[in-house]
């Protein structure tokens, strides 16, 4: 029997892990083909036939699966994304073509990033920083009145969730017993699916009312910029901004605008609309934003589970077998009827 065959995309910001599960394909008898390796700030489209000997394709948030790569991958059973994002995999056209969406939301991923999520919300209500001020004298110490005060507590305030995932739902859980009220955002999630404690309402409701919002959305052609000047009027001018899911859900400019003219407190960011953020982006001009490079949550579990899963759900799918944590089980049995006909039968 011929050797199965992988495609595998290079990543500048997750090489380790590519590498790694690469080394680990082709310790096991696959044969890996490598993607060209895409410029920092720019998304990596391939040639239409990138795929055309794969049976499985790994890309990341900097490289771009379509339609068309996809139809001309004869033997293509499955796609599978190392981190929890797809928004570059045509994940409709997938489906549609019968071919399995796999994606590494390990519970060590998403629950990383929905504790540094509290953490951020946390520093946005305390400002951690302007104490740090003090103690190296660069601010002067305040006096005990609540005006010159900065940290405002969370018992009793609203936090707003735009997105209500696992990560939004890994923040719930953790801000349970806060005395909080907690508002969401999300046309996909169903009543009977709404955590406790957690009131559904529109997004301007949660623009209007949360003293935080947290972004957690994952991006679609549908969402971009859904965070926009408009929504930005109707936040509290002592309202915060996290976002630690993607950069394209909020409209930068006018993100810009808004944390510039004081019309709202503050933001943390761990995304941009392009990656790594410009050097002179004017975002790193402000002093009222907390910018990290996209990192702020990758924690030793996270990349320690993303090679042991990544191999699996690659494996899985070259079996006949669903990927660990599939995006489209729904289209399960079309895909199941559809790999006789690929030829390559399911052992490895």
């Amino acid at each position: 029997m011929s050797k199965r065959t992988v495609f595998i995309c290079r990543d500048f910001m997750l090489d380790y892990v590519l590498d790694g599960l690469s080394a680990k394909l082709e310790q096991a008898g696959i044969e890996v083909i490598r993607g060209e390796a895409p410029k920092p700030g720019v998304k990596l489209k391939y040639s239409p036939d990138a795929l055309a000997r794969a049976e499985v394709a790994m890309f990341s948030s900097r490289s771009i699966c379509t339609r068309e790569m996809m139809m001309n991958a004869p033997k293509l059973r499955g796609i599978v994304n190392p981190t929890i994002g797809l928004e570059t995999v045509d994940t409709d056209a997938a489906s549609e073509l019968g071919i399995i969406v796999g994606h590494g939301a390990t519970p060590e991923n998403f629950n990383s990033m929905a504790e540094v999520t509290v953490m951020l919300i946390l520093m946005m209500m305390y400002q951690p920083k302007q104490a740090e001020a003090v103690m190296q004298g660069r601010r002067e110490r305040p006096n005990p009145r609540p005006e010159e005060a900065w940290a405002r507590m969370m018992m009793k305030r609203t936090i707003g969730l735009v997105g209500l995932g696992r990560i939004a739902r890994g923040v719930v859980e953790r801000l349970a017993g806060w005395q909080l009220r907690i508002l969401a955002h999300d046309p996909f999630v169903k009543p009977e699916n709404v955590p406790a404690g957690v009131t559904m309402v529109d997004l301007d409701t949660v623009m209007k009312e949360s003293d935080v919002v947290s972004v957690l959305v994952a991006v679609t052609p549908d969402n971009v910029g859904m965070i926009g000047a408009r929504e930005f009027a109707l936040m509290k001018p002592d309202a915060y901004l996290v976002n630690t899911s993607r950069g394209a859900a909020i409209n930068e400019r006018a993100m810009y605008e808004a944390l510039r003219d004081r019309r709202i407190a503050g933001a943390a960011l761990d995304t941009f609309e392009v990656e790594p953020l410009p050097a002179d982006s004017p975002l790193r001009m402000l002093d009222n934003v907390i910018l990290t490079p996209h990192v702020v949550g990758h924690t030793k579990d996270v990349y320690a589970s993303f090679i042991p899963a990544g191999f699996e759900s690659i494996t899985r799918i070259l079996k006949g077998e669903l990927p660990v944590h599939c995006k489209n089980p729904d289209i399960a049995p079309k895909w199941r009827a559809r790999l006789p006909s690929l030829g390559t039968g399911n052992a490895i």
